[in-house]
């Protein structure tokens, strides 16, 4: 397989991809949407794995210029039918990393929902002491970020929902 810009000639095979694994997530309009949308303030910037029509899976990405980051916005790999986050779509994420390095970037973001994570599902009320004692309770995408060399940083409390918290991670980008 290789890899392939998220362009205008193909941004509408991502979005069905995107629609048809995950569609509680994404419909087609809303994929196609987010994979195009220049109004953002940060500059979108994709790739896909797979054949040249048929994706197999994605990483969306922002750049934030300003505060010399690539922020991961969304991703995901098509397992013969089941939405999978982790070690599939790592040529994706060693993409978008050379990519970040290449625009002198310092640091990968990515925000992953706390699901199955000792902080959800309750209110947090010391950040601090939370990050602390953050726990995977088996979570094989949060597990698999943290060997990937990102570190929780932070929260976005309720952002997903009434007690359903963003994790905020980081990866600095030295060398």
């Amino acid at each position: 397989m290789s890899i392939y810009p998220i362009d205008e000639s193909n941004a509408a095979a991502v979005a069905r991809l995107m629609s048809s694994i995950k569609p509680d997530w994404w419909d087609f309009e809303g994929a196609r949407r987010q994979l195009r949308d220049v109004s953002l303030l940060a500059k979108l910037i994709g790739w896909y794995l797979g054949d040249s029509e048929k994706p197999k899976g994605w990483i969306l990405c922002a750049e934030y210029e300003g505060y010399s980051y690539l922020s991961v916005e969304c991703l995901g790999y098509d397992e013969n039918g089941t939405f999978v986050m982790e070690q599939q779509i790592e040529p994706l994420l060693q993409c978008a990393e050379e990519h970040a390095r290449a625009k002198g970037y310092r640091n990968l973001k990515y925000i992953i929902s706390s699901t199955d994570m000792s902080c959800h599902g309750r209110p947090i009320t010391n950040y601090a002491d939370e990050l602390k004692g953050l726990k995977s309770n088996g979570r094989e995408h949060f597990d698999y970020f943290v060997r990937y060399g990102f570190s929780p940083t932070g929260f976005i409390p309720s952002c997903y929902g009434e007690n359903h918290h963003g994790i905020v991670m980081i990866k600095p980008l030295r060398g």
